[in-house]
């Protein structure tokens, strides 16, 4: 008996649909540099023609790719080992392709301003993914208010969603990488980075590294131990709760993601590497990490949701 989980299948269609509005964007993009260019006003960027092609590629692939389908809305023994082999290689996709920037870079000055540059893809894919986590979040809290009597698990899910709301927000320095207006004076002579955030505040920042690499840890500890800890409180629950935590409990497949963040953590804290692996590299990090959170918060959605059972 094969599971297709509803809410997985049209996680692919949104995919598809986000991968073909970024291809429609960067093709009307080009076509405006092409009409000011033939009248004088302007040049032209090919890179906007490889954006379309690969983003519409990518978008028509997705949508009638069954790996995908396996991927994200399949229950069973295969579709698992199609998920951990997914996550590994995803890491050396990771791994080789920040190895190819840094190589590819003349010095550590072009790679910090080719990939952390203001407005860079890595800034705006962890912006991307933490608000599709404070998404998924506060969706779960719904799912979890129908499917329980007790409301404190709904409550904790909102409290999460607040908190990576936070963790947007700062991101975003509160508007200010959107609007771009100056940092307050006060504010500049105290924060290291000269924006409007707080985890760059001289305390905090002084101790930022040390303390996320703390947290990484407790978050690896708490992926690794958490299945092992549902499977000993699941038979003294109720059937509602039973179920609920199956779902919610992360996948055995997530621990390499988060080991990942804990390692580049420790040596970004420690500089036990720092001829290799600079202070912005934590970026990578932090672009893995919401990605993962991201990911167990999707999946907990796609279980808890409808599902369709096939011979």
């Amino acid at each position: 008996m094969q599971v297709i989980h509803l809410r997985g299948r049209g996680l692919r269609r949104a995919i598809s649909a986000w991968f073909a509005l970024l291809a429609t964007v960067a093709g009307l993009t080009l076509l405006v540099q092409l009409l000011l260019s033939a009248v004088g006003s302007g040049s032209v960027d090919s890179g906007w023609f490889a954006v379309a092609v690969v983003c519409g590629v990518v978008a028509f692939l997705l949508r009638r790719s069954e790996w995908v389908l396996e991927l994200l809305a399949i229950s069973g023994d295969s579709a698992h080992r199609a998920r951990f082999r997914f996550v590994w290689g995803l890491l050396l996709f990771g791994v080789v392709l920040v190895a190819g920037l840094k190589l590819g870079s003349a010095d550590q000055h072009a790679y910090k301003k080719l990939v952390f540059g203001e407005g860079g893809l890595v800034e705006w894919s962890q912006v991307l993914l933490l608000v599709t986590a404070v998404r998924a979040a506060w969706l779960l809290a719904g799912d979890l208010n129908r499917r329980l009597l007790e409301s404190w698990p709904s409550v904790l899910s909102r409290g999460f969603a607040l908190l990576l709301g936070l963790l947007l927000m700062e991101e975003l320095a509160w508007g200010q990488v959107i609007f771009g207006w100056r940092t307050p004076e006060a504010l500049r002579e105290i924060n290291a980075q000269n924006e409007t955030t707080l985890h760059n505040i001289g305390w905090f920042q002084d101790r930022l590294d040390l303390g996320y690499f703390l947290v990484t840890l407790l978050l690896l500890a708490v992926v690794v131990l958490a299945p092992w800890l549902a499977n000993r409180f699941r038979p003294h629950a109720s059937q509602g709760l039973a179920e609920v935590l199956r779902c919610i409990t992360p996948a055995t497949y997530v621990w390499p993601l988060f080991l990942a963040v804990a390692v580049l953590a420790f040596f970004v804290a420690t500089r036990a590497a720092s001829g290799v692996i600079l202070n912005r590299d934590q970026e990578w990090g932090e672009l893995l990490l919401y990605g993962s959170i991201a990911l167990m918060l999707l999946r907990a959605r796609v279980l808890l949701g409808p599902i369709d059972t096939t011979a």
